[in-house]
């Protein structure tokens, strides 16, 4: 089972701790049943009750709280350190992913799984740990009514075993249908996150708004179903574990006493022993949801990892922050580079290349096509985000390879079309405000935005001061080659001419190498290459 995979995982010192306090907690409880019978005994007889007995019921009483107490405190602080270990793990995994991968397994997905899973187990599992405890009471009350009448604790213990095997039946069934409520939950965020992300088109499209509406409406309505499905299952299942609760006192009371002689001089013990041991059972079965729930949800953890892994780099680990060997360089090579976008069943919708690229120190390079040419997917090889099907990068010769494409990409600095503009300037020490300040101003940013605390006043700006935003970052994290995918395109006229005749020259200056993404063809004349693509090549005569 996941749960036991997660918790074997765990430091054994920890482990044995709980099992301790856990088995401490049992003894305690079995104690007190004897106690309570020994007591009803002495009245049953006409005797008084020995305020002896009274002064160790209390004891034990305490005994029993007290390991109970610790026993729930240490799985508690076990379960969150589990947890917690697993939740970075998964984090460092996808930090070092291959972005193909996290591409092919979607933002949705990874959202559920690592914040919505873990956190619904972060509160689950002390619940779980604590059905466990009552799982272990139940096993030492067994052991009492063995030392009362082995003939009834075999008959008790039969009916449970029997009872337990339905019971892991309908789990499994349950766990099936938990799994498939993940799936449709990450469908429903995926559907959802197109009316955030979307929204400016879906204003001004209502055909489109109302197809995605009918769209979403149909990813709940399949969520509706399975959870409603699931909701029968849970339904059969706490039928069962009231029926089997009722019926275990039934053959304690009616049943043994009919085949058995002798019993009746005990049947009370075993009937209190019983009693005693209902609230645990009732324990264990009420959190039957929740274990089919953690199962399912660590099952998804797992599965996450293994796609991780299986579309991982080699991996690597943190390195003390120090100049990259290729930051001197004089020349980026791409030979016969190509890459093919494949989805998991192989088949091949988009291949670039063969492409073969120089790109200099100190130029300023300008890539051009049309939509579909591949110069997005020409960009994420040029800067090692993918890794070549086929043909090499080389930097000044060096070819690019696993063990040292991490410092080769630590040389470039990016805006995307798809930029992210982080909420602190992260990895970037030592920074001066009044730096930052003066690129704010030198960017027409001033009243709009500040620096504070190491981060940007506010990111609440358009896209294209946004996108400014993203410039001062690069150039606070000063690297040798600056990559702009359509920056421009959401600038105003004035500021698009900036970047052009201003800040593209100064990069140039300061030894900078730019390759820029660019469909405005009057500027065109500013570069000193321009490179055309078209349908993932280069034209023949696409330097120019």
């Amino acid at each position: 089972m996941n749960i036991f995979r997660l918790l074997r995982d765990g430091p054994p010192a920890s482990r044995r701790m709980i099992f301790v306090f856990a088995g401490l907690t049992g003894l305690g409880n079995a104690g007190l049943v004897g106690l309570v019978n020994e007591a009803a005994e002495q009245s049953l007889f006409g005797l008084d009750v020995e305020p002896r007995l009274l002064v160790v019921y209390v004891l034990t009483l305490l005994f029993f709280l007290i390991s109970n107490r610790s026993a729930l405190k240490q799985a508690n602080r076990f379960v969150q350190s589990r947890l917690e270990a697993t939740r970075r793990r998964i984090v460092r995994k996808i930090r070092m992913a291959d972005l193909r991968t996290l591409e092919r397994l979607g933002k949705g997905d990874i959202y559920v799984t690592v914040a919505q899973e873990t956190d619904h187990l972060s509160q689950t599992l002390p619940l779980l740990i604590g059905a466990a405890q009552s799982a272990l009471l139940v096993l030492f009350l067994f052991f009492y009514i063995a030392s009362i009448s082995l003939i009834s604790f075999f008959v008790i213990a039969a009916f449970s075993f029997f009872g337990a095997r339905v019971f892991m039946a309908r789990q499994r069934a349950l766990t099936a249908s938990l799994a498939e409520v993940h799936h449709r939950e990450a469908e429903m965020l995926d559907s959802l996150m197109h009316f955030t992300l979307g929204f400016q088109e879906i204003r001004l499209n209502a055909d489109k708004n109302e197809a995605l509406f009918n769209h979403f409406s149909g990813v709940t309505d399949r969520l509706k179903d399975v959870v409603t499905e699931l909701g029968g299952r849970w339904v059969t299942l706490l039928q069962f574990s009231n029926a089997f609760i009722f019926l275990l006192v039934g053959i304690v009371v009616f049943v043994l006493p009919v085949f058995f002689d002798g019993y009746d001089d005990s049947i009370y013990k075993i009937t209190a022993a019983s009693v005693f041991a209902l609230g645990p059972i009732a324990a264990i079965f009420s959190v039957v949801r929740l274990i089919g729930r953690a199962e399912a949800g660590l099952g998804h953890v797992y599965a996450l990892e293994k796609k991780l892994d299986h579309g991982a780099s080699l991996p690597i680990e943190p390195r003390p922050r120090q100049r990259s060997a290729f930051r001197g360089f004089s020349k980026i090579e791409l030979a016969g580079v190509e890459f093919k976008y494949a989805d998991l069943d192989g088949s091949v919708s988009f291949k670039a290349g063969p492409l073969d690229l120089t790109l200099n120190r100190g130029e300023v390079v300008f890539l051009t096509g049309g939509n579909g040419s591949g110069k997005s997917t020409a960009l994420k090889l040029l800067t090692g985000l993918y890794t070549p099907d086929a043909g090499q990068i080389l930097c000044d010769g060096i070819p690019v390879e696993d063990t040292n494409r991490q410092e080769y990409r630590e040389i470039f600095s990016c805006v995307f079309t798809d930029f992210h503009l982080f909420d602190r300037l992260y990895g970037i020490g030592d920074v001066e405000p009044e730096e930052v300040e003066r690129l704010i101003e030198r960017m027409q940013l001033g009243g709009k935005v500040g620096f504070e605390n190491d981060r940007f006043t506010t990111r609440d700006l358009s896209t294209g001061q946004r996108k400014r935003l993203a410039m001062i970052v690069g150039m606070l994290e000063d690297r040798e080659v600056y990559i702009f995918d359509e920056w421009a395109a959401d600038q105003d006229a004035h500021f698009r001419e900036k970047f052009y005749s201003e800040i593209l020259p100064d990069f140039k200056a300061r030894g900078k190498t730019v390759l820029a993404v660019t469909h405005d063809d009057h500027y065109w004349h500013l570069c000193d290459r321009r490179i055309v693509l078209d349908l993932g090549m280069i034209l023949p005569d696409g330097e120019r």
